[in-house]
């Protein structure tokens, strides 16, 4: 549960909504209960002879005066006739109203006055004595004559009650008035609800009881039907609201995370996170504000309904309660444990996969669809073992509570047998236990369900949460806003080393680059040139040393004022799946129609654009589909053109173009970069060549600076690389 507190912050906006949900869920399970109640009412018309009317009446006396009475049915009849104008008091219960006025265990009740009724009787019905004590309350008191056997002698007593009353208790402790109201308010309304069935116990009287309890049955099922219903659709609506809200806030913390964490852990496990595990995340929400509530409701009034016929056999049953608690708490920190490790493997997977099928005419270009697969399938092992043992935990849980339940309600259903046959329980209250403790023995299964749902919650929160936590970009206090560049850029002394390495990628960098020149940055691969130009717009900050703009230190920089003055084109063409309007655009969404039009006409795009059906509204689609990598470079260049930036890094542009669109996007970056400062790296001649400075670069230092003619003489390295790279062209 300790992610539950931050996943609420996502919820509680909703509070409403989850009130009604709470609500709902309460409706839904009492009514559950309820549903069940209405069995033993059933078995007492369809099996007893007492009748619904008699067992209510001697319920509700149970419940007011502390007395359990014995009816006398058919049998008891036949052998003693007199028996039918006698009420035999099996138990008094301690402490309670007849206990007070001397009534005992034994006793006989054979007359019983209303102070209200004036009518006297020279017999009385065991029913109509019943009748009397259950519907008798208020002010006044019963008279009552009572046969007592004591020392083998009959005597009659003339015994005297005070009537329950609703107030009876209320100066009584908060547990005490709490229950007396409440059984007070169950026995009143069953009372009300069987008043309109006729007394008698004939058999057209139990046909119009069963058609009344089946018709309370159908009605109950509606109301709670439409509990489920709203429970349902307002659990969908929080949690789908409430994962939206959350995907939001992980994709607006993505945006300004630092791009050391992508580097180190790839963009598919945050893609995993942000989808995936937000899901599971939903899915616990979803059990929590549902199931978690309503199955331990059903089970709490379950119990309560098997309390109320007989709280022994229900202690019994609960004997295996602490073992149940053992089982969710033992069990939990495995499936949190494996659930965890299926969720690092899904997002390694989906790695693989955006891996593949990104790369998918490279894959087959090389006859390498069986290697691919071997290592899918490598993961997948992987997976599934992880899976595997999740589902092994998962499962066992269910079976061990049924074992516990099982010897917990065997022993409860032998004790209830045995006092079902020496006539100290009725068989009608032993059904009705036995059912109300089998739902909740379901519903208590159930619940581990959820607990294990919740943990596996708690495991997709794990991840989610370590995402949201991961550092952004950090902007010191007071951050000053950076002017355009207007005198030099310079590196002084600057040591970097990527996240998980222990070789710095640049050692001491020093480098000095006036306004408006053009840097070339050539060197072998691995030599550090896109690391160098990557810390220019802090996209990395170095370990030590500084980098200056116009002597201000870009770390005590806005962000956004250092990256607005900065344009990159890089070796992958990068686009978004929108018009093209808007790629064009999409440093200066401000711009207007004219000016993106013209950025088009000067990187060569407005050519290819113009034929096309929707012109510039086409939608370019996922990895520029439809058009050529030179096309889309240029579209990339227009970008750069239209946000006009004081400082253009240019890193590899043209190593997947074709000889036109080199030829095209060459003559565009001559232009762009007249007067504009810029860092280009690539193993063009003719781009390199046409700088105003060139800096070689070898094993994250700067070995030699000058234009090409310098260079060819004194640096070896340029000239190797002159022979080999760039004078191929």
């Amino acid at each position: 549960m300790s992610y539950y507190r931050r996943i609420w912050k996502y919820v509680w906006p909703q509070w409403p909504r989850v009130v009604l949900l709470l609500v709902a869920v309460f409706i839904v399970s009492s009514l559950f209960a309820l549903s069940f109640m209405t069995v033993i009412p059933l078995l007492k018309v369809m099996m007893g002879e007492e009748g619904l009317h008699g067992w209510i009446d001697r319920k509700t006396c149970e419940n007011r005066y502390g007395i359990d009475f014995y009816v006398p049915d058919t049998t008891d009849i036949i052998h003693n006739e007199e028996m039918i104008y006698g009420l035999k008091i099996n138990k008094v219960k301690k402490d309670s109203l007849a206990a007070k006025f001397g009534f005992r265990a034994g006793d006989i009740v054979v007359f019983v006055s209303d102070d209200s009724n004036d009518t006297v009787e020279s017999k009385q019905l065991s029913a109509k004595m019943l009748e009397i004590l259950a519907l008798s309350s208020g002010e006044g008191v019963l008279k009552m004559d009572v046969r007592r056997f004591s020392a083998g002698e009959i005597s009659t007593l003339k015994l005297v009650m005070k009537k329950p009353a609703k107030w009876m208790y209320d100066d009584a402790g908060f547990i005490t008035r709490t229950s007396w109201s409440a059984r007070w308010a169950l026995m009143e309304n069953a009372q009300k609800a069987i008043s309109l069935l006729p007394r008698d116990n004939s058999k057209e009287a139990k046909k119009k009881a069963v058609m009344f309890i089946i018709v309370a049955m159908i009605g109950v099922t509606i109301f709670r039907c439409l509990g489920t219903f709203i429970q349902k659709y307002y659990g969908a609506k929080v949690v789908q609201v409430a994962t939206a809200r959350l995907r939001e806030e992980l994709f607006a913390h993505a945006m300004n995370m630092k791009v050391g964490y992508f580097t180190a852990h790839g963009t598919s496990d945050a893609i995993s996170r942000m989808i995936g595990d937000v899901n599971g995340i939903g899915k616990g929400i979803k059990v929590f504000l549902g199931k978690n509530f309503q199955e331990p409701m059903k089970a709490f009034f379950m119990l309560t309904f098997a309390m109320i016929l007989n709280y022994k056999l229900t202690l019994i049953f609960l004997i295996s309660a602490p073992a149940v608690l053992f089982i969710f708490s033992s069990l939990g920190k495995k499936i949190r444990k494996y659930a965890g490790k299926s969720l690092r493997s899904t997002a390694v997977m989906l790695g693989k996969l955006q891996e593949a099928v990104s790369s998918i005419r490279v894959v087959k270009v090389y006859n390498r669809q069986q290697y691919e697969s071997q290592v899918y399938n490598g993961i997948s092992r992987t997976l599934l073992k992880q899976s595997l043992r999740l589902a092994k935990v998962d499962s066992v849980t269910g079976p061990l509570l049924d074992v516990l339940g099982m010897f917990a309600g065997s022993a409860a259903l032998l004790l209830g047998i045995i006092w079902v046959t020496d006539s100290n329980m009725q068989p009608s209250t032993f059904f009705g236990i036995l059912i109300a403790l089998g739902v909740a023995a379901e519903s208590v299964r159930k619940t581990s369900d959820v607990w294990n749902q919740i943990q596996n919650c708690n495991a997709a929160s794990d991840r989610v949460f370590q995402l949201l936590d991961s550092e952004v970009e950090y902007e010191k206090p007071g951050s000053v806003e950076i002017s355009p560049l207007k005198n030099k850029i310079e590196f002084q002394n600057v040591v970097f080393t990527y996240p998980k390495s222990n070789e710095p990628v640049l050692k001491g960098i020093n480098l000095s680059v006036q306004a408006g020149h053009n840097i070339a940055v050539v060197g072998p691969n691995g030599s550090g040139k896109t690391t160098l130009v990557n810390l220019l717009p802090r996209f990395f900050n170095p370990d030590s040393g500084r980098i200056l703009i116009d002597g201000v230190d870009i770390s005590d920089c806005t962000l956004k004022s250092l990256r607005n003055q900065i344009a990159m084109v890089t070796q992958e063409v990068v686009t978004f799946n929108d018009t093209i309007t808007a790629n064009i655009s999409y440093g200066n969404p401000n711009a207007t129609m004219d000016e993106v039009i013209m950025a088009a006409r000067r990187a060569y795009v407005h050519e290819f654009i113009e034929p096309l059906p929707d012109g510039y509204n086409t939608v370019i689609g996922e990895h520029g589909t439809g058009l050529s990598g030179g096309q889309l470079q240029r579209i990339v260049i227009a970008r750069a053109i239209l946000k006009n930036p004081s400082i253009l890094i240019f890193d590899e542009a043209m190593s997947q173009v074709d000889a036109d669109s080199e030829a095209k996007i060459h003559k565009v970056l001559e232009e762009l970069m007249h007067d504009r400062t810029s860092f280009v790296i690539a193993h063009r001649f003719s781009t390199v060549i046409s700088a105003d400075r060139i800096v070689v670069m070898n094993r994250g230092q700067i070995i030699a600076q000058g234009v090409h003619d310098e260079l060819v003489k004194d640096c070896s390295l340029y000239k190797s690389l002159y022979e080999t790279q760039l004078i191929v062209t």
